[in-house]
């Protein structure tokens, strides 16, 4: 395995860091959160025309055809700059699964419209059972003569507000433990029936419980097999995990960086607290931590953008980067001490972030259940 990056990566990697810091710095930031959008459009514009929101896409829907590993690229850079945008909501849990399993009308009228940003999609998956899997998923989807009837409520939902497609999982029959009897529909969230109640976040990122009372839906709306639609979900699932420990490898890197830079200027006892070997092995041991969940995180990816098997990569990697990156923030907090939560201070959401992205998609425990029997069957074959 060879994570090194391409010539082209390492271009887009130094553009992408560039623009953030020019275009979005943290005054910046504290302007979205407090948004009721809660992005910004004119960056959202700007990054479309940079390429970034088809950058997975093929040319043929206005996309760069660039690979999962350029994404990953990107999401690091993204991570680093804490930026509030509807970008993972639309291009890896809306824009991927169309591209995957959409017919070729449904991509012909979205894909392009996603590399524009004119679109923004999402995801309404999770339910108030909060498990990722399929017998949880009581949203029912009724056949009728022309289409379905969707009740259900789904929670988390990023940036249903300011989504005009939300991809909605629901039951179309008896659910069994592998997945069939459920179909995932293209809604528009314009569609009569749909509430919306925002939910309170700490990285104050825009996430709503979506309650579906009665939405029709056409046939036309359901994205690939009406009764085999977990298994995209589960793709779906393992890329986003994949992508988002990237993303919180730049979150840990940016702190990691802020916490380096205060202990070399932080005087104490006529000398800086750098030079004190408890901080330097508090330092040490935060980077160890994210050079690990880097390791892990591209390895998961690089598996992924290969179509090689790669579930148990993908739990370790978000076990091992979930509590890592916790331990990094904490370690940064730490050396700080109060000034690190001061809201006029970078560092505050850098912590935020880490923890929300921790319990998003599932923490720590959840992805190191998946791993273990991956692991004792790896053991037998010794």
């Amino acid at each position: 395995m060879d994570f090194a990056l391409t010539d082209e990566q390492e271009l887009l990697r130094k553009t992408a860091r560039h623009f953030l810091e020019t275009e979005c710095p943290k005054s910046v930031v504290k302007k979205i959160e407090a948004s009721d959008p809660g992005y910004s459009p004119e960056l959202w514009k700007k990054m479309a025309e940079l390429g970034w929101l088809g950058l997975i896409l093929p040319e043929e829907y206005g996309g760069v055809g660039g690979s999962l590993m350029d994404l990953a690229v990107l999401f690091e850079e993204l991570g680093r700059a804490a930026l509030p945008s509807p970008m993972f909501s639309t291009v890896v849990l809306g824009a991927l699964p169309i591209l995957e399993a959409g017919d070729g009308e449904q991509k012909r009228q979205i894909l392009p419209k996603v590399a524009k940003g004119e679109v923004i999609l999402t995801l309404a998956l999770t339910e108030p059972e909060a498990d990722y899997k399929p017998g949880f998923i009581a949203t029912k989807a009724l056949s009728r003569r022309n289409g379905f009837s969707i009740s259900g409520t789904k929670l988390f939902v990023q940036n249903a507000h300011i989504a005009d497609y939300l991809l909605v999982v629901a039951k179309t029959g008896r659910v069994t433990a592998a997945g069939e009897g459920l179909g995932v529909f293209i809604i528009n969230r314009e569609a009569l029936g749909i509430s919306l109640t925002p939910l309170i976040t700490m990285a104050a990122d825009k996430q709503f419980e979506v309650v579906f009372n009665k939405v029709s839906s056409s046939r036309n709306d359901i994205l690939g097999s009406p009764s085999n639609g977990w298994p995209l979900i589960e793709a779906t699932l393992r890329r986003a995990a994949a992508i988002q420990c990237v993303e919180m490898v730049g979150v840990a890197q940016k702190a990691l960086e802020i916490t380096a830079g205060y202990a070399s200027t932080r005087i104490q006892f006529a000398r800086p607290i750098g030079s004190f070997q408890a901080v330097q092995h508090r330092l040490a041991d935060m980077l160890t931590d994210v050079e690990g969940a880097r390791w892990t995180a591209y390895q998961a990816v690089w598996r992924l953008s290969k179509g090689l098997p790669a579930e148990r990569e993908v739990a370790i990697a978000k076990a091992w980067t979930s509590d890592a990156c916790q331990r990094v923030t904490a370690g940064a907090q730490h050396i700080h001490g109060g000034i690190g939560m001061d809201l006029n201070y970078d560092l505050h959401y850098y912590f935020r972030w880490s923890k929300a992205l921790e319990l998003n998609l599932g923490a720590a425990p959840v992805h190191r259940s998946i791993a273990e029997p991956a692991i004792i069957e790896d053991l037998l074959k010794i």
